[in-house]
């Protein structure tokens, strides 16, 4: 039989995840008698993880546990998740904690994993870096006192606590500067997928409207983001480019497909249409022409989410407010 986990002891038992973990971890919400059969339980299964864990749990790891959905790795995320996790790694390591990727499929292994984790003394703390983890997740942390950060994304319910990117203000700076090109019929690309395209909507929308424009839905193409996708959107607006003076691209990856499509269609770029992506993606120089996007400070929103699992929620030292980061324009040769 394989290692044995918490889900194993779940099936034996009948009892919950949330409830095994915290039985293992000794917290006093749940019934002493359960507490105790549970534990009987998980050492009758040769379950590996001590179960006086909660004495393991008291002393330092010295180690900051990253937990990445494992399809971030997979195009169109890849690039943007590497950098991050590059950042993550390297001002973990400057505030003297070694840093430790844990990728997980799905909430439940998520909430499998990270109590193992902690049950087990192996980690201090948490930074989660995901788009699918709901109000459940978070309240199970919140619940088990488990320190954690979250970064760039989060669930509805607790996405004030998201240390991220100001979308909003990056939306309505990319639309302005449109604008003061006088491209003023301009079409976004975007998704429904997390709240940072959303906002990134809302800025586009805000600056139409504080420019005396009329908002139109119309000038809204919701799609997945892929390359392909950017492609195929380039061939169904071909037909409409004496209507349209540009294209904010939400994501760079919309933004590159775009630039392959009205190439091969024999668009010129910015002549005929101007494009603008989101991201600055490293691999948009591989395009002609370059570019024009819209940079995300990655390294000041790590910073800001490693200090404050450290500062506040392990050490209790001092409140870190939860920030929105605006990053910068950097221009190409996209737009007219």
């Amino acid at each position: 039989m394989g290692k044995i986990t918490l889900k194993d002891i779940a099936a034996k038992t009948g009892y919950s995840i949330s409830t095994i973990s915290r039985s293992l971890s000794d917290n006093n919400r749940i019934p002493l008698e359960t507490r105790e059969k549970i534990k009987k339980i998980a050492k009758e299964l040769n379950y590996t993880i001590d179960i006086n864990a909660r004495n393991l749990s008291k002393k330092n790891s010295n180690t900051i546990a990253v937990f990445m959905q494992d399809n971030f790795f997979k195009i169109p995320h890849s690039t943007f998740t590497n950098v991050f996790w590059s950042t993550l790694h390297e001002e973990i390591q400057l505030k003297k904690y070694e840093p430790a990727l844990y990728l997980f499929k799905n909430t439940e292994d998520f909430k499998i994993k990270v109590s193992q984790l902690f049950n087990s003394g192996l980690i201090d703390g948490v930074i989660i870096f995901s788009k699918i983890l709901t109000n459940n997740e978070i309240e199970f942390l919140k619940e088990m006192k488990y320190p954690y950060s979250l970064l760039y994304y989060g669930p509805e319910k607790y996405s004030e606590e998201v240390f991220t990117a100001d979308n909003y203000s990056s939306g309505k700076i990319i639309t302005q500067y449109l604008l003061s090109r006088n491209l003023k019929s301009i079409v976004t690309i975007t998704t429904d997928m997390t709240p940072s395209f959303k906002m990134r909507t809302l800025g586009f929308k805000h600056a139409l409207e504080e420019n005396k424009l009329v908002f139109n839905e119309n000038l809204i193409i919701k799609s997945s983001p892929s390359f392909e996708n950017g492609v195929a959107i380039a061939q169904e607006l071909y037909k409409k480019l004496d209507t349209i003076d540009a294209i904010f691209a939400q994501h760079d990856i919309w933004a590159l497909g775009l630039i392959k499509g009205f190439n091969d269609l024999g668009v010129k770029i910015p002549e005929e249409i101007s494009i603008i992506g989101h991201d600055n993606l490293s691999f948009k120089n591989w395009f002609s022409p370059e570019l024009t996007s819209f940079t995300i400070e990655t390294k000041k929103i790590c910073i800001n989410a490693i200090e404050s699992l450290i500062e506040d929620k392990i050490y209790r030292r001092k409140k870190i407010p939860i920030s929105k980061t605006l990053g910068t324009l950097i221009l190409g040769k996209s737009v007219k």
